[in-house]
């Protein structure tokens, strides 16, 4: 069953009584970071269940979800930022 961009969705469930999260998701990437995370942490991350249409479902520790904001740059940053990626990609001022 091959699904739109729009029905596969991610839910995170989280409630005060517990110490971990669930979350379940049709997303192939995060699927996959979620695996390598119980792959290297099998004693706090692990996948619980696979519906059989492609979503799958994981347990984690709640403190590992984190909202993070994207970055804001003063000018003088994104300057340096620039000038770095300039030379890395051989460009020269």
């Amino acid at each position: 069953m091959k699904l739109s961009n729009l029905e596969r969705e991610t839910i995170i469930l989280w409630n005060e009584a517990e110490k971990t999260a669930s979350i379940y998701t049709h997303s192939p990437a995060l699927q996959r970071q979620l695996s390598e995370l119980c792959a290297t942490y099998p004693e706090s991350a692990f996948a619980v269940e696979d519906n059989g249409y492609g979503g799958l479902t994981y347990e984690l520790p709640k403190k590992w979800v984190k909202v993070v904001p994207p970055r804001i740059l003063s000018p003088a940053q994104r300057e340096v930022l620039d000038r770095m990626n300039r030379n890395r990609h051989g460009k020269q001022d």
